[in-house]
């Protein structure tokens, strides 16, 4: 009876050790565990396109005006007269109408020599100097003229104007426009040139 006990007994101890053996090693385990580590999952920043938007020439609709064109014909060069109003020498205050060159300068006319055997040399020619004409054809007035103009040549071979027959010659003493210091005395051969000459010998 007394062994049955004592080896009841053992067989308790022996179930008491196995078990608490046992209860050890599933606490161990479970305090070995590894506990799983979050993972971060980065989320990649979106990448910010920048639009760059494309430039656009403006088209102007106005259309660029026409440079004028010279519509001016080869005779316009024969132009070589017109005809102002300059300074009277003599009255103060009043103005007489004469032929001028195209800048101006008064014209004279020898107004006892025609275009028959007129020559101005020597010392005439110090002082007097012909209008030359330079064009082809003849000579054209910017303004209408009553009388004629034409070409002659003179003693020198020059193609000189002439207005109604008369030579025609600017003065070396003359400066700027409107100058008339050519003008001698009223018996004087020399004088401006006007619209409404006679006729010359």
């Amino acid at each position: 009876m007394r062994l049955k006990n004592s080896i009841l007994i053992m067989s308790l101890l022996l179930l008491l050790a196995a078990m608490l053996t046992a209860c050890g090693s599933t606490s161990a385990s479970a305090s070995s565990g590894s506990t799983p580590t979050a993972t971060s999952t980065s989320t990649p920043a979106a990448t910010a396109t920048s639009a760059t938007p494309t430039a656009t020439t403006a088209t102007s609709d106005s259309t660029p005006a026409a440079t004028p064109t010279s519509t001016s014909s080869d005779s316009s060069s024969n132009v070589v007269i017109e005809v102002r109003d300059i300074p009277s020498t003599q009255a103060v205050g009043s103005t007489f109408t004469v032929l001028t060159t195209m800048q101006g300068m008064t014209v004279y006319a020898h107004l006892l020599q025609g275009a028959s055997g007129f020559s101005c040399d020597g010392t005439c020619a110090q002082t007097w100097k012909p209008l030359l004409f330079k064009g082809t054809g003849t000579p054209a007035s910017a303004t209408k003229l009553p009388g004629k103009l034409s070409v002659g040549t003179d003693a020198n071979g020059n193609r000189v104007v002439l207005y109604q027959g008369y030579y025609l010659f600017t003065n070396v003493n003359d400066k700027v426009p409107g100058d008339a210091k050519g003008v001698g005395a009223d018996n004087s051969p020399w004088q401006p040139a006007i619209p409404n000459m006679p006729t010359g010998l």
